[in-house]
């Protein structure tokens, strides 16, 4: 690699990521530390957390800022636009979205750095894989929706309008919010960064289950209606429309590309 290409690959934009998070204490620790060595600041909303995650959160230097709240009515676009004006304020060059169950892959710096400083330096939004972490710490689920989860996480400011941000969804809560507001310039010219994220969402049977339950429970006109998200049934099953044809399958992390969360009292 030329001295010069390595130069700019190492220039650092300053990014600053936005989580939106409560009752996370189990994964959170490492959410935070796999954004440290990318991003310059971290801006987080806590809903009302009830474990450590806020006291986490507060020990690691790279959280700037803390929105508390508590006792409201589930918006994610009011939340997310909360966060989008904490960071805006900070005159970031990029913005990261994460939630308090997601990690970026380790070893992501030098990946990420060389698409938005050398290879895509024009683009304005990029696109992570999701890996759906499955009762193992190297296992994922890789079927169906499973094998295609890309989302829209990184936005670029540059060229972003004066009235950016999250609209309504339609959904109860304002659920299923993008990771970008909806009037994003670039949105519909992404670029899928070959940076994986790591989601810990539906990592264990418990999980699974309320998850289930809260989709269920809050989508249930929809369901009922349109068959929403084919009942997300695919979150407890390898049955329904979203899972594979031949039901659930699985992929593996090799050493060093994972970490090991081995229940949720001990997080190391």
């Amino acid at each position: 690699m030329s001295q010069q290409r390595q130069q700019f690959i190492m220039e650092h934009p300053k990014i600053i990521a936005i989580l939106r998070i409560k009752n996370e204490e189990r994964w959170i620790a490492k959410t935070l530390e796999s954004l440290e060595e990318i991003c310059d600041s971290i801006v987080i909303l806590d809903d009302g957390s009830e474990d450590g995650t806020v006291k986490i959160c507060e020990q690691n230097k790279k959280v700037v800022e803390i929105h508390n709240q508590s006792n409201l009515p589930t918006d994610a676009s009011r939340d997310k636009n909360i966060l989008l004006e904490m960071a805006k304020k900070r005159n970031p060059d990029y913005i990261l979205t994460l939630d308090g169950d997601e990690v970026i892959i380790p070893n992501s710096k030098n990946v990420l750095f060389e698409e938005i400083n050398v290879l895509y330096p024009e683009s304005d939004v990029f696109e992570f894989e999701f890996l759906y972490m499955w009762n193992k710490p190297n296992q994922y689920r890789y079927d169906g929706y499973f094998c295609q989860a890309w989302h829209k996480r990184l936005l670029k400011m540059k060229n972003q309008p004066d009235n950016l941000h999250y609209s309504g969804t339609g959904y109860v809560g304002n659920g299923h919010s993008p990771g970008v507001p909806q009037n994003s310039i670039g949105s519909d010219q992404s670029i899928r960064s070959k940076v994986k994220i790591l989601h810990y969402g539906n990592y264990d049977e418990e999980l699974r289950q309320k998850k289930f339950k809260y989709y269920t429970t809050r989508d249930s006109s929809k369901i009922s209606k349109h068959n929403e998200f084919d009942g997300y049934k695919n979150i407890i099953s390898g049955e329904g429309k979203l899972s594979g044809p031949h039901g659930i399958e699985f992929r593996y992390l090799p050493e060093g590309f994972y970490f090991n969360f081995t229940d949720k009292k001990n997080t190391t």
